[in-house]
This record gives structure tokens, C-alpha cells and sequence, in this order.
């Protein structure tokens, strides 16, 4: 795995999700992810936290990337939205 420079760590910023009771069926798109492992990893910049393990959801993803979802944490498997 490759180690991120001191100037790519500073640039990167930590977002805690805000916990929602679990969305009724058919309300909100969910992104569930079975293994601990964050839903999605990409080449941006901010990664998003649940709110309530503090687990990442999403590592190196774009600003605004993600609009209107639901994220399953898959460590404690609360609902988080952005």
C-alpha cells in the first residue's frame, strides 16, 4: 500500500456522517457493503466516517461525489447519510 505524503495528508479532510434511523423500503437509495471494508475507495480527497463508530465508509472520494445516499456501515451497521 502506498504511503501518502505529508502535503496529501494535510490536504485530506475527515467528514463524520450524520446516523439516521434505517430508511423505510423504497425511500432512499442504500449502499450496503457486507465486508469491513469501506463501500467505496477512490483518488479524491476527503473520506467519510460513520457517525456512530467512526469507521471509514469512504476513503479518498471527490467533494460532492456522493449526493442523496444512505451509507450501511458495515462495522456497526447504522444507517448514515451525508
Amino acid at each position: 500500500m502506498a504511503r501518502l505524503s505529508d502535503k496529501e495528508r494535510q490536504r485530506m479532510s475527515d467528514y463524520i456522517l450524520k446516523v439516521i434511523p434505517e430508511p423505510e423500503e423504497g425511500t432512499a437509495s442504500v449502499l450496503v457493503q457486507k465486508n469491513k471494508v469501506p463501500t467505496y475507495k477512490g483518488d479524491g480527497e476527503d473520506n467519510y466516517l460513520c457517525g456512530k463508530c467512526k469507521f471509514t465508509i469512504c476513503e479518498k472520494i471527490k467533494h460532492g461525489q456522493f449526493v442523496n445516499i444512505v451509507f450501511k456501515c458495515p462495522n456497526c451497521e447504522s444507517y448514515n447519510t451525508i
